[in-house]
């Protein structure tokens, strides 16, 4: 290296060494200037901590502006993001528990209602794919209520499966008989048919069952079904003319039922089929008829007292007589004859397994 690039070298680091220290200068230079300026010095807004250097008042005793700013006190701040871990911690499975609840079935596996097969993955599955493999058995017409579950492992419970979750088992249902119908053997091995095919879109295992097994089973559910399948009835009959249907819509509401149907009215329950309706049997008439659906109805209830209750409160309002089917009138000391009746026929229920007014009950009488 020659001498000339040496000097030029040496001038060079002069000059940038001369630039740095004006610039540090003009750097103090204008710090005092705003330290004076604002009555507290300024530091570096990137190094120092907030408010630092501010002195809390100018010498002539001129109020300085106060910036508003969070400075908890550390103890708490540790405080509360142990609360806030502790508190997801603990909201993490409750909202999970919420969400299930949210999916979760009404539907209860039955053995005695219900043909089921469960499919088995070996390894856990999306949520879209089990809702894909069961679109053919839940958007397919069935003549029974069919279902199908996933068992959230999370939740511990049995519900219907969601496109975030992942699952291993899967329950496929359908109703056997209700007092409306039977399956036959054909619409059984159809079903089994499509949930076997559910299994096999998304590679589980699926043991069949015995179709003409079921296929027995169904009708012996028909039969039993049948042989509970009782309802008391009581007739009004006008003794003043023809009732048009506003008129038995305003006593109905009079005495404390609602509209259920065209022509039909109940009094209010919470879920499921109404098991006291009065219906018209057309929108001008002078008959109607107050009927209780005994199987469906919980033995206990009153049931019978107050469908003898509303009969007595209807007949005022509208000038009816309570008649039976050959329009001999009844009167409430019918009560206790048909009361003892229904205490045996709940016995016999009982006896083959079908709880009056119970889930059992409310899925076959519908």
């Amino acid at each position: 290296m020659s001498e000339l690039q040496i000097a030029l070298l040496l001038i060079a680091g002069a000059v940038l060494a001369g630039l740095y220290l004006a610039g540090k200068w003009q750097e103090r230079r204008l710090l005092r200037r705003l330290g004076e300026e604002l009555g507290g010095g300024v530091g570096d807004a990137l190094l120092g901590e907030p408010g630092a250097g501010r002195s809390e008042a100018s010498a002539s005793g001129m109020q300085r502006r106060i910036e508003p700013q969070l400075r908890p006190d550390p103890r708490a701040g540790q405080a509360a993001s142990a609360a806030g871990a502790a508190a997801a911690t603990r909201a993490a499975p409750a909202q999970a528990a919420a969400g299930a609840a949210a999916r979760r079935s009404e539907w209860i596996e039955d053995p005695m209602l219900d043909c089921v097969l469960e499919l088995r993955c070996a390894r856990p599955v999306d949520g879209v794919a089990f809702i894909d493999a069961a679109m053919p058995l839940t958007a397919s017409h069935w003549p029974m209520p069919v279902s199908f579950v996933v068992w959230d492992a999370r939740a511990q419970q049995w519900v219907h499966p969601d496109r975030f979750g992942y699952y291993t088992d899967a329950l496929a249902a359908i109703q056997l008989a209700n007092r409306r119908q039977v399956l036959s053997e054909e619409q059984i091995e159809r079903f089994v048919s499509t949930a076997r095919k559910a299994a096999i879109a998304l590679d589980a295992d699926c043991d069949p069952p015995d179709v003409a097994r079921l296929a027995a089973g169904a009708r012996e559910l028909d039969r039993l079904c049948a042989r509970f399948d009782v309802r008391i009835g009581l007739t009004l009959e006008s003794a003043s003319g023809a009732w048009t249907e506003a008129r038995v819509a305003g006593a109905a509401k009079g005495i404390g039922l609602q509209p259920l149907s065209d022509l039909r009215w109940a009094p209010p329950h919470e879920k499921g089929p109404a098991v006291l309706v009065l219906a018209m049997p057309a929108p001008v008439c002078d008959r109607v008829s107050l009927e209780l659906d005994v199987p469906a109805t919980c033995a206990g209830s009153g049931a019978v007292q107050q469908l003898f209750g509303l009969g007595n409160q209807l007949g005022a309002q509208l000038n009816a007589r309570i008649v039976d089917d050959n329009r001999r009138p009844i009167d409430s000391q019918s009560v206790a004859a048909i009361e003892a009746q229904l205490a045996k026929l709940y016995e016999d229920m009982r006896s083959a397994g079908i709880d009056p007014g119970g889930d059992r009950a409310r899925r076959l009488y519908v």
